[in-house]
């Protein structure tokens, strides 16, 4: 992908004529309160959300419609993830996971905080969460069991991000892990970072991780890329967000961009080889972006304040075009 707009020394993307004239189709919002996490959906035009009134759903964002609800009986829903074929496994602060078909669920229950992560192997027998109580859990999808559980002092999960039989981890303890999916024994740990590591995710090749940083008044607030399959060590910090950096994702054909939110709302895209920001948009009025679906030409955001879907037009802006 070829990225033609630099963030740094130039007019940002935010502040052009074009975009404050683009078409934005603003839906009634689906959640009261926050939007905290997302997942895609298999359906087409349609994104899940997950939000803090305690319910998902099930998003059609070209009609403006909710096809399903997922009620977690008030409790905020805190993570998700599709389960092929057309399931989604979703983490809740009522320390519980749940894998839903349609709109019932089965419980998964083990943990005794809240859950902040959860991931689906890729032949989708197998569900991995992380919470708060310093474990990470792997479960049987068919039996709604656990297979085994990992706990370390300290280590409050994050983030979560699986990619064949690596499983990356962030933790309030600053520190990134690196998991065997399969076992769920630690095969390394990259060094400490100064601020806690809020998010992660593993690029489509395997090789590379990008890691959120929180922080303040732009101390902490990186984004950091690290070698996986090398020397295992942190290859740069890309620097520009003046808030803590909620989620980061690489795009799915693009293991060279990165796209990063931030509590000071604005997403920026960054170039890893030039390491740079090479396109920005900020979210008036909509608070702390919170996580992401990244397609090639478009990021689906969540935020405090509800959902923004952007387009990457022409690799070379980044315009608003639903709001709900």
């Amino acid at each position: 992908m070829k990225l033609l707009r630099r963030c740094m020394g130039s007019k940002s993307s935010h502040e052009s004529p074009r975009l404050r004239e683009e078409r934005v189709h603003r839906y009634s919002r689906v959640h009261q309160g926050g939007v905290n996490c997302l997942a895609a959906s298999p359906a087409k035009h349609t994104v899940i959300t997950g939000g803090a009134d305690g319910n998902a759903t099930h998003f059609n964002y070209t009609t403006g419609k909710v096809s399903l609800y997922l009620r977690h009986e008030g409790k905020p829903v805190t993570a998700l993830a599709a389960l092929p074929p057309e399931g989604v496994v979703s983490g809740c602060r009522d320390t519980n996971v749940r894998v839903w078909r349609d709109t019932a669920s089965q419980v998964y229950a083990g943990h005794s905080l809240v859950v902040t992560a959860v991931v689906v192997s890729g032949d989708g027998a197998t569900l991995l969460s992380g919470s708060r109580d310093n474990s990470i859990k792997m479960w049987d999808v068919e039996k709604v069991a656990e297979v085994c559980s990992v706990s370390e002092s300290r280590n409050l999960v994050t983030g979560l991000s699986l990619h064949g039989n690596l499983l990356i981890q962030t933790s309030e303890d600053k520190r990134v892990r690196v998991w065997d999916s399969r076992t769920l024994q630690l095969t390394h740990t990259y060094p400490t970072k100064h601020y806690i590591q809020t998010c992660c995710d593993i690029d489509s090749t395997g090789n590379t991780v990008v890691t959120g940083s929180n922080g303040f008044s732009g101390s902490g607030c990186e984004v950091s890329i690290w070698d996986l399959r090398g020397g295992r060590e942190l290859v740069c910090e890309l620097r520009g967000h003046e808030q803590g950096v909620n989620c980061v994702k690489f795009l799915p054909s693009s293991p060279q961009v990165v796209v990063s939110g931030s509590k000071d709302s604005m997403v920026k895209l960054w170039d890893v080889a030039r390491r740079e920001c090479v396109l920005e948009k900020r979210l008036p009025g909509m608070g702390a972006i919170t996580d992401f679906v990244c397609q090639d030409k478009s990021v689906m955001c969540s935020t405090n304040n509800g959902c923004v879907l952007l387009s990457l037009s022409d690799n070379t802006t980044l315009s608003e075009v639903v709001c709900f």
